[in-house]
Order: structure tokens, then sequence, then C-alpha cells
């Protein structure tokens, strides 16, 4: 069990080392300056600290970004929104629009598996255009198939803008006049406008962004004009979390890729089988662009704040060297007044330069220069007394002295003296061990040893002695304690 004990306290990383105090206020010396510039180091880092957490608050930080060729399944692409719309360019007030006025006729084709399906008419929606005419909005629909490892694309679509014909119309409605289709082809420019709303996402806070491209397809009698449309996506990975959580994933239509071919009106016909003046043909490629978007968490706000702290705290090793060098001027000052207890006495008076310029004790001025040699004689012996060698040389010093004038039986009962706690007992007999002695109970009592032996030669005592009057009683000699006696 004790040797459990022992390995516990072994592996405390807990343990407080003994701090030894410079004197009865502190244990480490601290300065006004040292006060001073931890409150501005301190003012400032938390200053910049909750300077930082604002600006990530409100999105001031640019995530990390990486970007990367990407093969997608597209089973997060959202096209559930208007991604293509159809409007013709009516850009004056008096054109005709063929749509409104039937001469043409939007039609959608969709492909399974590589074969048309039904073709069916696309109505116009309620939704109007910078012009003041209608969009026609197709549903989008598209197929991949994945075939040894490749992503392939096998469900498609084609809008097809034809010539007006009963059979796709409703009920009660008609195909435009002869006269109205002439005037329709005989119009300046007949253009018809493919919008296509892309999606992204805003880097500076995630949020998702929406943006039109326009193409355009010129309508002429005796052309058949195709664009093709190959639609690309991204993929998006969003890492936003502040310390622990998963990222978030994106997948929009964001571009597209045109190409453009112009055909005869004959060989469109004999393609799709109606009279086609253009061919819209929508498909999505395979590949996409990956992009992660990495915003900065807990760790990158503490290791940005620390960054400066650690900066800002460099100013703390000046504040230590200040403060090594006030500390040691204090003791150095403190164990001269030791020895010299009028020295405390002493004012100094500096120049601009802080340069002595006059000494005076008790109200008498005191030669300059021999005061500073002084003080530097001093000084230099009270530094080499501090050191822990001549600590421990003067100790071994005072034992040969001691040794001098005891012998080592006499020395070695030192070991069994101590101070007696036999005046705390409740017993009122009190039996005295050196009744068959013959000293007197005064001599007794004087070399009893008792609480004021603890502090009798601490700095306390020195303070309590130099106001209290030690009554003489050997007036006539003089001793070394007369001779060496200060005033205070």
């Amino acid at each position: 069990m004790s040797l459990f004990v022992s390995y516990l306290k072994q592996i405390d990383f807990f343990g407080a080392p003994l701090v030894q105090q410079i004197d009865k206020e502190q244990s480490i010396y601290k300065s006004i300056l040292g006060g001073v510039m931890t409150l501005l180091i301190c003012s400032a880092s938390l200053s910049y600290a909750i300077w930082v957490i604002y600006l990530w608050q409100i999105n001031q930080f640019s995530p990390k970004i990486s970007s990367s060729v990407y093969v997608s399944d597209f089973k997060l692409l959202d096209i559930n929104y208007d991604v293509i719309k159809i409007c013709y360019y009516k850009y004056e007030e008096n054109l005709i629009d063929p749509f409104e006025a039937k001469v043409l006729l939007p039609l959608i084709i969709y492909t399974e598996n590589y074969t048309f399906t039904e073709t069916t008419l696309l109505d116009i929606s309620n939704k109007t255009t910078y012009y003041g005419n209608r969009f026609i909005i197709p549903q989008m629909k598209l197929g991949f198939t994945n075939i040894n490892d490749q992503l392939i694309t096998t469900s498609e679509m084609y809008i097809q803008i034809v010539k007006c014909t009963p059979e796709y119309l409703k009920d009660g409605e008609e195909c435009a006049t002869e006269e109205i289709s002439n005037q329709f082809f005989n119009q300046a420019q007949n253009i018809i406008i493919m919008q296509v709303q892309y999606k992204q996402l805003n880097s500076k806070d995630g949020s998702i962004q929406s943006s039109v491209q326009e193409f355009f397809v010129q309508i002429e009698k005796p052309n058949c004009y195709s664009l093709n449309t190959f639609l690309q996506s991204s993929f998006y990975e969003v890492k936003d979390s502040f310390l622990f959580g998963y990222p978030k994933y994106f997948e929009f239509v964001n571009g597209a890729l045109i190409q453009p071919q112009t055909n005869s009106v004959q060989y469109c016909q004999q393609a799709y089988g109606d009279e086609t003046y253009a061919s819209l043909y929508v498909v999505m490629k395979g590949n996409q662009i990956k992009t992660i978007f990495e915003y900065p968490n807990a760790g990158d706000l503490l290791a940005n704040i620390g960054s400066i702290v650690s900066i800002l705290f460099m100013l703390r090793h000046l504040i230590v060297i200040f403060n090594s060098h006030f500390l040691n001027e204090k003791i150095v000052h403190d164990l001269i007044t030791y020895y010299y207890p009028q020295f405390p006495q002493i004012k100094i008076y500096k120049n601009w330069k802080r340069d002595i310029v006059k000494v005076v004790l008790h109200n008498q001025q005191l030669d300059l220069n021999e005061y500073l040699r002084f003080y530097q004689n001093i000084k230099q012996k009270i530094e080499q007394k501090l050191t822990f060698v001549n600590m421990v040389y003067e100790i071994s010093r005072i034992y040969i002295l001691i040794r001098a004038d005891k012998l080592q039986n006499e020395i070695k009962k030192c070991h069994a003296v101590g101070l007696k706690l036999d005046h705390l007992k409740l017993s009122s007999v009190v039996i005295d061990p050196f009744s068959k002695s013959s000293c007197t109970s005064r001599e007794i009592e004087e070399q009893t040893l008792n609480d004021e032996d603890i502090g009798i030669l601490s700095l306390q005592e020195r303070q309590i002695q130099s106001k209290v009057q030690i009554p003489d009683e050997e007036a006539d000699l003089i001793n070394f304690y007369d001779i060496n006696k200060v005033k205070f």
C-alpha cells in the first residue's frame, strides 16, 4: 500500500515547489513598471481576442479553399428549380411573340437510354420576362448510369422550336394565320433566349447565391440552329463547425459549355419529323469541380489570437530583466542597511541624466567622491556575500568559531535541545526537573528556551529593539555593544 501511495506521489504533476519569501510581503519581486506593462499587455491581448471573435462572427475571415476535378453521381444535384427558361427577345412592344401568337411551338423530348420518348408541348408560364412577355419553363429530367466504373448520361432533353401545327394544340386553340406568320418572319430580328440559372456558394459566409447566363438563338426560315448545351456542376463540401461536427455537402449547376451548329430546316425536319427552326440539346457533364470551404474553427481562432499574444508577451522578458535588476538593487540596499543602519537616512540628489550630484546625511553634505567609492566597495562585497557558495562558506566558518570554544560532545547536545510545551498542559502540579540542581530558579529561567528565542535574531526584533531603550546594568564598563551602537 505504501508503495502504491509513493507511486501516486511520483506521478503527480500538480506538485507545488517551496517558494522562499523575499520579505514579509512578497515571494516574487513585483514593480509598478511590471504592473503597468502587465495591464497594457493583458488589455491589448483581450481587445485583440474580442476583435478576432467579432470578425469571425461577421464572416470576415476567408476560408481555406481547395478545388479538384471530381466524378459525381449527381445524387445531391439540386435541379428542383427553374434551371432553364426560354423566351422570345421582345425588345420592342410591337414585335410579335411567336409563342403567344402560336407562330412557333416549343416542344420537349426526353430520352431514356438513348431512346426518344413522346413529344410534349411546353406551356407558357405565368412568369414574365424583363420585356413583358412570358417565360417557357421546361421540367429538368436528367439520368445517369454507371457502366464499367464510368458515369454515362442516359437521359437527356431536347427542346425544339417548330412551326405550329394543330396536332399539338389544345381544344379551342389555333395556329397563327399565314399573314401573321409572314409578318413574324419579316421582323428585323427574331431571337430566342435560353436562360440558364446557376447556383453557387458565397465563400464569405457559405450562403447560396444565384446568377443567370443567357444564350441567343436566331430564328430564320431557311435555317435550323442547334444549341448543344452541356451543363456543368460543382460539388461543395463546407466545413463550418466551430469545434466538432460533420461537413455539409451541396451540388449545384454552375456553368454551361455551348456548342452551336447551323443546319437547314430540311435536315432538322428529317431528324425530328417537324419543321424545326431551333433545337436546344441539354445534357449534364459527368465530371465536375469539387470545392472545399474550410472555415476557421476554434483552433484556428486560438492560434490566431495566440500568435499575437505571444508577440506581446515578448515584452515580458524585458520587464523580467528590469525587475531582476531592481530586485538585486533592493536586496543589496537592505543588506547594506543591516550593516549600516544609518544608510536609509542618506538623501541622494540626481540630475536629469540620473547622475548623483549631491549626498546628504543628517543635513550635512557628504564628500561625493568618497561616498561613490564607499558605495561601490560595499556593493561589491554585498553582491559577493549573496552568492550561494559564499553563504555556505560563512556558515562553515561560524561552525569553526563555535568549535574553537566548544567540544564536539557539547555541540552534539544541541540536537536534543528544543522548546518545551509543558506550559500547555492542564495539570496544575508542576514537577521541577532541576530540583536537585545547584542553580537558582532565576538562572534556570534565564537558560530555559522560550518563544522569544525563535525570533530574537530576526528583522522584526531589530525593528522592535530600535525603538526600545535597554538599560545598561554595567554603565561604567565600555563593551563591544557600546562601541558599535548606532542611533537610528
